[in-house]
């Protein structure tokens, strides 16, 4: 019975990871294919497609569900993802980690290496209406795929930790094809401190998810309010960042809890 049991999760964990890339790879095609400028603007063709790529693990959380599970499955998928009965401390926490890893490394820039706050640090990258729609749709748009179908999965199967690291090299590859489209945020930087960063991000999310009862609710604030400081904040980290956060991943290991005190789940 176990073995059959993971080997659906494998199977299920396989689809939709093959959904999620084929998707984003398709919409890459598109962009090359016809010539399409990237954009993040839903009133651009790029914008579309930009909107429609940050869906994909939504699309195929909701596709893999319903092979499997039909629509109760799909019912039992959103009931677990916005379970909003825990601690009122997390919801906070969600939030405040990526404010306060930010904090802290600029802090240690300026008084390490003399670094300077430029006169517009918060110099937001989009109007308020269409950042405020940005937040909410991409951390919904991801979270309930990576974290409401796939992390408890990969809990199963690989533990807190492994299926933090897991999750966190498919997250951060999932991006990639952004990386070879100027105009996007991750066009010429690294990807291998990319992956790095995304993995310890993955591991404070799996401490809050867990901490949670498996609720998707806090991933999807600790996504908002890192990509509000990415898309706002102009502030001096440097180095300091990539350390501050490999430290909040360490702190978060210690209380990962074990998966069987995650919320249950139907595969």
């Amino acid at each position: 019975m176990k073995a059959d049991k993971n080997r659906r999760m494998k199977t299920s964990l396989l689809l939709f990871f093959l959904f999620c890339y084929g998707q984003i790879w398709l919409l890459y095609g598109l962009y090359k294919g016809l010539g399409i400028s990237f954009s993040m603007n839903p009133g651009q063709v790029g914008g579309i497609l930009y909107l429609a790529g940050a869906a994909a693990p939504l699309i195929a959380a909701i596709l893999v569900t319903a092979i499997a599970g039909g629509k109760q499955g799909i019912f039992d998928l959103f009931k677990r993802s916005f379970c909003w009965r825990f601690s009122p401390a997390w919801y906070l926490a969600a939030v405040a980690i990526p404010l306060a890893v930010t904090a802290v490394s600029t802090l240690a820039a300026i008084g390490f290496n003399d670094a300077r706050v430029p006169d517009r640090w918060f110099s937001p990258v989009f109007g308020g209406g269409f950042l405020v729609f940005f937040l909410i749709y991409d951390g919904l748009g991801e979270e309930i795929g990576w974290r409401g179908f796939a992390l408890p999965r990969l809990q199963t199967l690989l533990g807190p930790l492994g299926a933090s690291i897991a999750l966190g090299c498919i997250w951060s590859l999932w991006h990639l094809p952004l990386f070879f489209m100027e105009g996007s945020f991750q066009y010429g930087k690294s990807i291998f401190v990319y992956i790095y960063l995304l993995t310890c991000w993955s591991v404070v999310i799996t401490m809050l998810v867990n901490r949670a009862r498996g609720s998707v609710l806090v991933a999807i604030l600790f996504h908002e309010s890192a990509n509000f400081i990415a898309f706002t904040v102009n502030c001096p980290q440097m180095y300091y960042g990539l350390v501050t956060w490999g430290l909040a991943a360490a702190v978060s290991m210690v209380f990962l809890q074990k998966s069987g005190q995650m919320a249950q789940m139907k595969t």
